[in-house]
């Protein structure tokens, strides 16, 4: 029951879906009837020209099937910034959601990384379903501050994380890599990192990368599960400052910035050069979601 409380404020709240929410009950119900019914994973439409493949518990990438895109002003914000021959950090891929907007659809070169052994065929066949191989290359390990042996959980569907001890879960050990080795070689534009809690960690293994100009914009979950790690929010949000990042909101329907005295939640846009980066919103190609154009 309380899943269900859940998915209802999810979707009453969300801009897209709350416009419509006939249209919204319609979708919920027919996938929540027919998976199961079938217990069989479908293909269906996502942005233009890309589809995903969902299956029943996997939330990232049902949640765009009811609401068109979970996070509207982030993915929006993806879509609007990237062009072909820029690069994207996918931190923490999941399924490939965002992975496939930036690929799929802004036809950007993304490096998708998630340790999780039990999301990554889910990922890798959202890839193939969009013909993306020559586009995205997958890295399947965590990151951390530095190279180290953690557990991963491998139960937890989309919120699948680094263990901590006392955690009973079932899990997989991986050695940790740093931002600075997977990103060695290019820098990206984008970098975006949900980790369930683990971000401050990655982000302290990206000195480097946060000391090169060329990576103007950060997507960083800011939900609060840092402190399962020890860490603070304000840590996070710290470092980022010191790097010349500042928080922003986006409209994606008006295309507009606007500045944070803080983070938000779950996810909080960290920006540099504004300028550059308002320039590419303004002048980016409309995306279509749900028959709504952006």
């Amino acid at each position: 029951m309380r899943t269900l409380f859940k998915l209802i404020r999810f979707l009453l709240s969300h801009p897209l879906a709350g416009r419509r929410p006939g249209r919204t009950a319609l979708r919920v119900l027919g996938w929540q009837l027919g998976s199961r019914l079938t217990g069989m994973p479908a293909v269906l439409p996502f942005v233009p020209p890309t589809r995903l493949l969902v299956r029943p518990g996997l939330s990232s990438a049902t949640s765009c099937l009811y609401v068109g895109l979970t996070d509207l002003a982030e993915m929006g914000f993806t879509l609007h910034l990237l062009r072909p021959g820029d690069m994207m950090g996918d931190v923490g891929a999941n399924v490939g959601v965002y992975t496939v907007l930036a690929a799929g659809v802004a036809q950007a070169d993304v490096v998708a990384v998630e340790p999780a052994i039990a999301t990554l065929p889910a990922l890798h066949d959202n890839i193939r379903l969009n013909d993306l191989a020559d586009r995205v290359r997958v890295v399947s390990t965590a990151l951390g501050e530095a190279a180290a042996e953690r557990r991963v959980s491998t139960g937890r569907g989309t919120t699948n994380r680094v263990l901590v001890e006392g955690d009973a879960d079932d899990a997989a050990p991986v050695v940790l890599a740093t931002v600075d080795e997977v990103f060695a070689n290019r820098v990206p534009l984008l970098l975006k990192i949900d980790t369930e809690g683990y971000e401050h960690r990655i982000l302290l293994g990206a000195r480097r990368l946060l000391a090169d100009a060329g990576l103007r914009a950060i997507i960083v979950e800011t939900a609060g599960h840092l402190g399962r790690y020890g860490d603070a929010i304000e840590a996070l949000d710290g470092l980022l400052r010191g790097s010349g990042f500042r928080p922003f909101d986006y409209d994606p329907a008006k295309r507009a910035l606007t500045e944070r005295a803080s983070w938000g939640a779950p996810n909080t846009i960290y920006l540099r050069d504004r300028g550059f980066i308002q320039d590419r919103l303004a002048a980016a190609p409309a995306f279509a979601v749900l028959g709504e154009q952006f």
